[in-house]
């Protein structure tokens, strides 16, 4: 479990340039909505010059999305890929999934093994926000965010006062979720507790005639807090256990068909994740400094089993140390100032153990330091632009960076805006150093993948205010991309692109019916030009909600249409062919009615028209399934 002395919180809060008294402690009031995670301090929307998504938990519970895997397939840009529903993975933009930072209310959640983050059914019950950033992030972020950043925060108490409330849902699959929360808010802090479980038995993912299916049970506890200590310091923590059991079946090769890859085995695993932070935060000169230092860490951990008798297992471990000043360059307070420096130091230490693997427990160590520039200008310009250095031990030292602009055009609906950057992918401790018998042996001679990628786009809003059109069109350049060969991995020599389109729609047709649209194009290629296995060439989205019962209800509607996906056939052979997987399309319907001012009715209807289709070869996507539910809150 992740631990951290006391006692370094109080060092920390010594260091920080904290102690003025005697500072206004109104908080400063934001006109201009901003991102989070978009720079070392949040950026304002206005001003940000890369493409992004925010879903909302209004969003994911008017479509009933019950994982952030299934919200995430809305979002243009994403390729998420299903294996069984305890294994998915998100790609951005052509890149892997190790090129995609995931964060949990600012923690990251890649493993240090694998570089990626499985979205193994993480339930969406709790979540607040969920902020997805394409383009390259290294210079925020460091290495694992070339692609992008898939930032999540859960629930947090967001009004005065004591709140508290929880959902159940039952539906196909002997499927039961329940969730519950209680969170207060006084006049110098905050606290929230919640807690979400979920039971299915799941599919056979094999469909073997009389095999068995594959349960998952998923539990969640999450706790998040802050006090301010003085006027100006604030203290605050999180803190996120989650508990998975879950059955899976086995893939095989050589076979003639990818119906016969997955074959009916009794394997199963225990998979257990940990995150937690401590932070403080302090003013100073009048709120024109400010500092953050957050002591962070996460523990993963999953035991196999094969008919109960334990087979193999891995873990992996992150501490890191972080520290961001951020001065208000116009003499304003820093955290809404228009113009504003941050820097960054870091310390990374990443550990991982595999049972085969013949050095048993590996270790590296990261240090970094950041610089970025955040500025609004008069005409509706904004600015953003970072260097950083990391200096690794394993790996030559590494330099990053990244400029974007946005203007908004004076006296019209349009903004225009766009980015370039250098990012950096370490390889994964598992490329390195992992050993699978008879399958896979890690290089320790690979070096980090490195790419360039530049993007242009344009927010445009129509329609007396009741449309809102983004659009945007990228490239990205990798060098030294890492691949699978034969039985381990390799850098291969050469360039492999990636280049596309995203587009995104909103609109409000009447004042009971709003409509959305998305679309993605997607051209990812290898160094020989073949195209990159799991990067659907076409993703169309089409939404719709309708109020109903006088806006007690309404009715949601959600289609996906994928195109032109290819993948590796493992099926095969150890040097497998990349073909292209059959067309697909689903339908989602999710329907909601208040039979009180605080009891909610619920249901909705997964796959309506039961279709077959594969994200991967050999597997397959979750047939129609029903759910009916219940949510309260107070």
């Amino acid at each position: 479990m992740f631990r951290t002395p006391v006692s370094m919180l109080v060092v920390a809060a010594a260091l920080l340039p904290a102690v003025a008294m005697g500072q206004d402690n109104q908080q400063p009031v934001l006109l201009d909505p901003v991102i989070l995670s978009g720079g070392l301090s949040p950026v304002a929307e206005s001003a940000y010059g890369r493409a992004y998504t925010i879903l909302t938990a209004e969003d994911l519970q008017q479509r009933r999305v019950t994982t952030v895997q299934d919200a995430l397939r809305a979002v243009p840009g994403l390729a998420v890929t299903s294996t069984g529903e305890t294994l998915t993975k998100v790609r951005i933009r052509g890149g892997e999934a190790n090129h995609v930072l995931v964060l949990i209310d600012g923690v990251e959640a890649n493993s240090p093994g694998s570089g990626d983050y499985i979205f193994s059914g993480m339930l969406a019950e709790d979540i607040e926000r969920i902020e997805v950033l394409r383009g390259p992030q290294s210079t925020i972020y460091g290495a694992n965010a070339a692609s992008g950043v898939i930032s999540i925060t859960t629930r947090h108490a967001s009004a005065p006062g004591l709140g508290y409330g929880g959902t159940v849902e039952i539906g196909g699959l002997d499927t039961r979720t329940a969730s519950a929360f209680v969170q207060a808010q006084g006049e110098r802090g905050d606290i929230s507790l919640s807690a979400v479980a979920r039971r299915t038995d799941g599919e056979d993912a094999s469909r073997t005639p009389g095999g068995d299916t594959e349960f998952n049970r998923h539990d969640t506890l999450g706790l998040t807090g802050s006090y301010e200590l003085t006027e100006a310091v604030t203290a605050g923590f999180t803190l996120r256990r989650t508990w998975q059991e879950y059955g899976y079946d086995k893939a095989v090769d050589p076979v003639d068909s990818p119906d016969d890859h997955v074959i009916d085995t009794p394997h199963t695993a225990d998979r257990n994740e940990t995150y937690g932070s401590l932070w403080i935060e302090a003013e100073a000169l009048e709120g024109r400094l400010l500092s953050r230092f957050v002591v962070s860490g996460s523990n993963q951990a999953t035991d196999h089993f094969n008919d109960g008798v334990p087979e193999y297992d891995d873990a992996s471990r992150l501490r890191d140390f972080k520290f961001t000043g951020t001065w208000a360059l116009d003499g304003g307070n820093a955290r809404d100032a228009a113009q504003k420096l941050n820097v960054a130091v870091q310390k990374k230490r990443e550990t991982y153990e595999n049972s085969f693997a013949p050095g048993g427990r590996y270790e590296r160590d990261t240090r970094s330091v950041a610089l970025e520039y955040q500025g609004q200008f008069n005409g509706g310009i904004g600015m953003q632009a970072g260097l950083r250095r990391d200096f690794n031990d394993d790996f030559r030292n590494a330099t990053t960076w990244s400029i974007a602009g946005a203007w908004q055009l004076p006296g019209r609906e349009l903004r225009l805006r766009a980015a370039a950057g250098k990012a950096i992918v370490n390889p994964t401790m598992f490329e390195l150093y992992g050993y699978a018998p008879g399958s896979y042996r890690g290089n320790p001679d690979l070096r980090p993948e490195t790419s360039r990628s530049y993007e242009i786009g344009a927010d445009w809003t129509f329609a007396a205010g009741r449309a809102a059109l983004g659009a945007t069109l990228f490239t990205s350049k990798v060098e030294d991309m890492i691949v699978g060969a034969g039985t381990t991995s390799q850098n291969i020599a050469g360039t492999s692109t990636r280049k596309g389109f995203e587009a995104d729609l909103d609109y409000d047709a009447t004042d009971w019916l709003r409509l959305g649209a998305t679309y993605t194009y997607m051209d990812a290629r290898t160094e020989n030009d073949d195209p990159v296995p799991r990067q659907p060439r076409h993703q169309l989205g089409l939404h719709a909600t309708a109020d109903v019962a006088q806006g007690r209800g309404s009715v949601t509607a959600d289609l996906r249409y994928v195109a032109g996906n290819y993948d590796q056939e493992w099926f095969r052979s150890w040097t497998p062919p990349t073909t292209e997987l059959p067309d697909f399309m689903t339908v989602n319907l999710a329907a909601q009615y208040d039979l009180t001012e605080n009891l909610r009715l619920t249901g909705r209807v997964v796959n309506l028209f039961d279709r077959d289709y594969s994200e991967a070869w050999g597997y397959y996507g979750q047939g129609r399934t029903f759910y009916a539910g219940l949510a309260a809150a107070w």
